[in-house]
């Protein structure tokens, strides 16, 4: 099997920040509560690929992007208020700041899953639902 390419790659992140199907880039992937639709609506591929359990990866994913977000904006606050850093402000503020960026980031990084699997694994005819 032949890594994906760059441009690939690239569209379909670009995708994953519209909230777009990573396939077709033109269904919505969450509906508006934030959950995931069952199906894109302009091309029918099936948003949960495997098992009742696919999105537990979109887990790690929030996991990762909610670090680096911390880690960012700590060096962020160090290096532009350094040598005065407001370590009060930074030992309350960073996780009621994280708590309340937690509903944008689960969302999010279950398109980015959905987006990084259908990079490593595309999609099949059986994928798609058709009526």
């Amino acid at each position: 099997m032949a890594l994906p390419s760059t441009g690939r790659a690239l569209t379909l992140a670009g995708r994953a920040l519209r909230f777009r199907c990573p396939h077709c880039g033109k269904g919505h992937v969450l509906n508006r509560t934030g959950s995931v639709k069952h199906e894109c609506p302009s091309c029918g591929l099936r948003f949960a690929r495997s098992d009742d359990d696919y999105f537990s990866g979109a887990m790690f994913v929030g996991l990762m992007i909610g670090e680096g977000l911390f880690a960012l904006s700590l060096l962020v606050v160090l290096v532009a208020s350094w040598p005065n850093v407001p370590w009060d402000a930074l030992t309350y503020g960073a996780p009621l700041g994280m708590l309340l960026l937690l509903p944008v980031i689960l969302p999010f990084s279950k398109v980015v899953w959905l987006a990084v699997d259908l990079l490593l694994r595309p999609a099949v005819p059986e994928e798609f639902h058709r009526a």
